[in-house]
């Protein structure tokens, strides 16, 4: 729950009569929404953020004070954020660790769904082989593979139309992969589906149909924290469509494939509560500190 005015002579948090969320997140890690909360609202600042605004926040977000408290420390611990005291005042703030994935994260979101994927026809391609014995650098190989934007086309062989055969190999090499070999190549593969057959392209459009559908449910004007956890649990929506599409050329996709078509729905509904989510995050920050609320983020993704 968030965190009521510790007095009477406190004015009270804008939008006060929400009860915390538009509706609740979907099952989604704690951490996620920390680093989102950061991406969105604080990551260009310099100051640490005072961890009572950031309790706050993931209060808005339905996480109960001991949670979000042991999900600060967890982050911690994996070296994404830093704690500080100053007295009486606990503050944290990015890691170089933590600020390369928000940095990274916005990249993508800056360039995904922008516009149709211009393709040269090339496939970077991937071959490895693990043995059996070591099943979990198996599956941490996969992982990383499908978070490029490869798909698995035969056991063993994966490809992307993007050009990051190089990148690849780089990271299969640094994760202690024994056997890789990758090349930028053009594909003449027989059978049903082509080469699109190593991604779920049906259940990808199954997951952007049901996004639509709820961003056309997502209209109304909504006051304070209910601002901030619609537009947080947005954008952790569409963050998850980075491990879910590939990011395929349009010449590889059915016609009418949704990507930027729901892109700018999405970006316009994320800019439109962004004013009031903002403004709900400056009165968590002016708590602590009125000095920093200035520091919130005005973030937009229209164009």
């Amino acid at each position: 729950m968030a965190l009521a005015p510790s007095s009477a002579g406190e004015s009270p948090p804008p939008g006060a009569g929400a009860t915390g969320a538009g509706r609740p997140l979907r099952k989604v890690s704690p951490a996620r929404q920390v680093l989102t909360l950061f991406g969105d609202y604080w990551w260009r600042n310099a100051d640490p953020l005072p961890s009572a605004a950031l309790v706050g926040a993931m209060g808005d977000l339905g996480m109960k004070e001991p949670a979000a408290r042991a999900t600060l420390a967890r982050l911690v611990r994996l070296d994404l954020l830093e704690q500080r005291r100053e007295g009486r005042r606990t503050t944290h703030g990015l890691t170089s660790r933590g600020r390369a994935i928000i940095e990274d994260e916005a990249a993508w979101l800056e360039s995904f769904g922008v516009a149709p994927v211009v393709w040269d026809g090339a496939w970077s391609v991937v071959t490895f082989s693990i043995p059996e014995s070591q099943r979990a650098l198996r599956h941490t190989a996969r992982s990383r593979l499908k978070f490029l934007g490869f798909g698995p086309l035969y056991d063993g062989v994966w490809i992307s139309p993007s050009d990051v055969a190089a990148l690849a190999r780089e990271e299969l090499v640094a994760l202690g992969v024994p056997d890789v070999t990758t090349m930028r190549a053009q594909l003449d593969v027989a059978g049903p589906g082509g080469p699109q057959r190593a991604w779920d392209l049906a259940g990808v459009l199954d997951r952007y149909h049901a996004f639509r559908h709820e961003l056309e449910g997502s209209t109304v004007a909504l006051a304070g924290a209910a601002a901030l956890a619609e537009r947080t649990g947005l954008m952790i929506q569409w963050q998850a469509f980075r491990g879910v599409d590939a990011g395929l050329p349009a010449a590889l996709l059915p016609l009418d494939w949704p990507r930027e078509e729901v892109r700018a729905r999405f970006g316009r509904r994320f800019d439109e509560l962004g004013p009031v989510a903002e403004e709900r995050m400056r009165w968590h920050v002016s708590r602590v500190d009125e000095a920093l609320a200035s520091g919130v983020l005005q973030r937009r993704l229209s164009r």
